[in-house]
């Protein structure tokens, strides 16, 4: 999960913020804050990455269940022609790994979504 974390943008990785009310902005004088944004961390949740991959997974879902549509369609034409048991029993595998395949697209899909 490490490409969905990005460096904080407030503090700038650092985790402490600062601030100085001299004029001449004398770095002796500087005031350190724990940063507020990424708890002290450094590091943030790349929110822009994260939404990115989540469309990725849909869009592959989306095409799994296609897939899935035409496979079972294939099962009834094979299943209808008594004359063709092997491809009845294949495709019937087929649309059996393909629905794992789903429900494992379906999973990661959670698992981001609850980051």
């Amino acid at each position: 999960m490490k490409k969905f974390i990005k460096e904080c943008g407030e503090c700038q990785g650092n985790g402490y913020t600062y601030t100085n009310s001299t004029y001449d902005k004398d770095p002796q004088y500087d005031v350190s804050y724990e940063c507020t944004q990424c708890d002290c961390e450094g590091q943030v949740h790349d929110q822009e990455a994260l939404d990115e991959a989540i469309d990725d997974v849909q869009y592959m879902i989306d095409g799994m269940i296609t897939r899935i549509r035409l496979t079972s369609d294939n099962v009834k034409m094979a299943s209808k022609y008594e004359m063709l048991p092997d491809f009845t029993a294949s495709y019937k595998n087929r649309l059996h790994t393909q629905a794992r395949a789903l429900a494992r697209l379906e999973m990661y899909k959670a698992n981001l979504q609850n980051l």
